[in-house]
């Protein structure tokens, strides 16, 4: 092998032209296919790679026992910018295969004329390392383009490898259902058998939960929660149907208060204004209409038990994150188009968040208070807390549920004197499965979710209009009038538009679909909407705020700081004393459940502590998995400002970088003390840092938020719309921004607080009746 040798592009291009004919006729190693076929040689170096990157011995199969079931073919399917699960690369202008080919033929400037496929396997390790440190490829654009498929192969492989390829998928109907095995009574979803050796059996990972281990947990964690709940958290009526809709005179269905979204918000308000909301003209009870862009099987089952779970649910919920159709993978028909949104589905991101939620305390009440002016205090909504906390069940998991990794944190940081607590979270009859978080859903119904609002509207005549996107708010302008909201435009799953009248429209679209439902409408800034402008309120979009992860700092354990299975509390502390003020800042080591680096072999087969290939990777693939941690640094309240723009994007307009750098390696800096603190030291701790124009908000808040006049807000502390009449707004967008209490809680108790002003406003004896039919 000649180290040394370089190589010119127009010399690569020519060794390109000739490389079949030449391989066809050389000598090969001892991991070589003699011969490949032009056609096919792109699939032989994929898989020759695939047999470098996680090797087989005799009693320890790897990738290559798997080709008889066709891995190689699966990966090829979506490599280099061709899938989901792609690396993220973008595609070749000539395609994977070209690059595959260079990748074969380069090698041959280092290794004394031989291609890749010629090399036997130790050779084919030092071009592997060879490439990966990059310095002796003279050539840039060369270099770049081997690095490049080499990063995109290696992530396809290890993911396919270690998602349990060829057992890596439930089989779904027509309809998205999961097809249980004959005489299943239990809805399992779990495809791994003991026929093959796959990736989760190299990493000991069992996937979801079979029978027999479901039952055995809900009996352990009966004995270690405080409070069992017995039976059904909620229950349909049987026999109960919405509430039909008047007519209006030119034909039009007409609902007395139709609420466009049905996620966290909307199932809150809809559900409490169909059980006692009147119509004050008539004085009958309301008729009210809850719009979906998503599906609506989350509630088509009877009741919600908690610990349990119910048919649909648990069939449609698989706690697998694959190519398959369904929630779970945010595959077509469930993931919004525009960014910061989530899953398209009754019940939105309350039925596929991780379950911790930070309910607003005294200090948020302030922040709202001085951002735009709202008469909020934590007493007017001390009501909303308590529904919040009662039917979302607000609690912290059991100390038996910490692991050895949240317990190191807990002693180092109390032994630094910072006031270390568990994390507060929604959870009921929780049987620590460790399927909590990272865009699953909980199929035992023991995760805190709007559901339960939902199902109290079905018991009172609310319908719901799934599969339906609204497509804008109808809004009249009378001559010498104030604007009128009187219906809403939808579009149905087939593509056809309907048009709903109603006295009164709410919209509960979240923080980035509710500026962009009222962009279309020709409500917003007159410099986004141009002619399409109705009427123009400069904050619709604007004040979009958010709280971030500055850093999370990981770290890899000379042994394993999580069990296989379970171990989802984590505790939290916050670096300044209360009361808390800008650029606060939440520490915390999530529980396995919360971490995606560690939760599933095919992340942990990626990580940062991962070896790049071979013996060495396999090896650390057995429990590496369970031996890395994290620590996140959320900076919260943070000195920047975002707006919605009508494509959907999250526009940052303003941002103190120079502070927000500051306070984040001051949390970084404490993470690394938090680690030499421990009694038992990382092996290795990450160095990797973000800057701070890296960072985007999340737990997004502020696009249409309440205050006390236009000049700073879109609604009012009563939720109604500043312009336009009849028009009400709830979701995390009418929240004025994000704050200390995140996640759900402050968007589930705003909308407790909104449903109880709405219906003194409009839905009551002595309301007005203007709108109304």
């Amino acid at each position: 092998m000649n180290k040394n040798e370089e190589i010119t592009r127009r010399e690569f291009v020519k060794q390109s032209v000739v490389g079949t004919a030449v391989l066809a006729g050389a000598s090969s190693g001892a991991m070589a296919m003699a011969s490949p076929a032009a056609a096919s040689l792109p699939n032989t170096v994929v898989s020759a790679l695939g047999s470098l990157l996680i090797p087989s011995a005799p009693g320890d199969p790897g990738y290559k026992d798997l080709e008889q079931y066709g891995i190689t073919d699966y990966v090829m399917k979506n490599l280099l910018g061709g899938g989901r699960e792609g690396a993220g690369e973008e595609p070749h202008p000539a395609g994977g295969g070209a690059l595959a080919e260079e990748f074969n033929t380069a090698a041959r400037q280092f290794f004394e004329g031989q291609s890749f496929l010629e090399l036997d396997e130790k050779q084919r390790e030092q071009y592997l390392e060879l490439i990966v440190e990059g310095s002796k490829i003279a050539d840039a654009k060369l270099r770049a383009q081997l690095q490049s498929f080499y990063r995109s192969a290696r992530t396809r492989i290890l993911t396919v490898y270690y998602q349990n390829f060829p057992e890596n998928e439930v089989k779904r109907n027509a309809q998205g259902e999961t097809i249980l095995k004959p005489g299943d009574t239990h809805q399992i979803t779990n495809p791994n058998t003991a026929k093959i050796v796959t990736g989760w059996d190299i990493a000991g990972f069992k996937g979801p939960l079979e029978w027999e281990e479901e039952e055995q947990r809900r009996a352990m964690m009966q004995k270690i929660h405080t409070f069992w709940f017995p039976g059904d958290l909620a229950k349909l009526t049987p026999g109960k149907t919405a509430s039909p809709p008047r007519k209006t005179s030119d034909g039009k269905d007409y609902y007395d208060v139709v609420v466009v979204g049905g996620g966290t918000a909307g199932c809150i308000v809809a559900g409490r204004l169909a059980e006692r909301g009147i119509n004050p003209k008539t004085g009958d009870r309301l008729r009210v209409a809850m719009i979906e862009g998503g599906d609506d099987w989350s509630i088509r089952d009877p009741g919600i038990r908690p610990g349990y779970g119910y048919p649909t649910r648990r069939r449609m919920i698989t706690n697998l994150t694959y190519e398959e159709v369904g929630p779970e993978g945010k595959s077509a028909g469930y993931e919004w188009p525009f960014q910061g949104e989530n899953f398209r589905l009754v019940g939105g991101c309350s039925v596929h968040f991780g379950g911790n939620t930070f309910l607003p305390v005294e200090e948020d009440f302030h922040v709202y208070r001085e951002t735009s002016g709202v008469d909020w205090t934590f007493g007017k909504f001390w009501e909303a807390r308590e529904e919040i906390k009662r039917i979302y069940y607000v609690t912290s998991m059991p100390k038996e549920t910490w692991s050895k990794g949240v317990q190191l944190f807990n002693e180092a940081a109390r032994g630094m004197g910072f006031d270390v607590e568990p994390s507060p979270m929604v959870r009921l009859n929780c049987l620590d499965c460790g399927f909590c978080g990272e865009g699953f859903l909980c199929r035992y119904d023991a995760k805190g979710s709007s559901l339960p609002w939902a199902y109290l509207g079905l018991n009172n005549g609310l319908k719901v209009i799934a599969n339906a996107e609204a497509e804008k708010i109808l809004i009249e302008k009378p001559a010498g009038g104030r604007p009128v909201a009187t219906g809403v435009v939808y579009k149905d799953k087939s593509g056809a538009l309907h048009e709903v009248r109603a006295a009164r429209v709410i919209v509960a679209c979240g923080a980035v679909g509710t500026p962009l439902l009222f962009y279309k409408s020709g409500y917003g800034p007159r410099e986004l909407l141009g002619d399409k402008l109705i009427v123009e309120n400069k904050n619709v979009g604007a004040n979009l705020d958010g709280d971030t992860n500055s850093n999370t700092i990981a770290a890899f354990f000379p042994e394993p700081i999580y069990p296989p299975r379970g171990s989802t509390g984590f505790t939290l502390f916050t670096i300044k004393p209360r009361p808390w003020g800008e650029l606060n800042v939440q520490m915390r080591v999530p529980g396995l459940a919360r971490v995606s680096g560690v939760k599933y072999p095919h992340q942990a087969a990626l990580s940062e502590f991962a070896p790049d290939h071979g013996w060495k990777h396999k090896e650390y693939m057995r429990d590496g998995r369970l031996r890395s941690g994290f620590i996140t640094n959320r900076l919260q309240v943070l000195p920047w400002k975002w707006r919605v723009t009508p494509d959907g994007r999250m526009e940052r307009v303003s941002m103190d970088e120079q502070r927000i750098e500051a306070v984040s390696k001051e949390a970084a800096d404490l993470s690394y003390a938090i680690y030499e603190k421990m009694s038992l030291k990382p092996l290795r701790v990450s160095r990797r840092l973000r800057a701070a124009k890296s960072l985007s908000p999340g737990h997004n808040q502020g696009s249409a938020r309440a205050g006390e006049n236009r000049e700073v807000s879109v609604c009012t502390s009563d939720f109604d719309c500043h312009d336009i009449d009849h028009l009400l707004i709830t979701s995390g967008a009418s929240m004025p921004r994000t704050t200390f209490g995140h996640g759900l809680g402050p968007i589930a108790v705003g909308a407790a607080y909104a449903w109880r002003r709405m219906l003194e406003n409009h839905f009551s004896k002595g309301s007005s009746t203007k709108g109304y039919a």
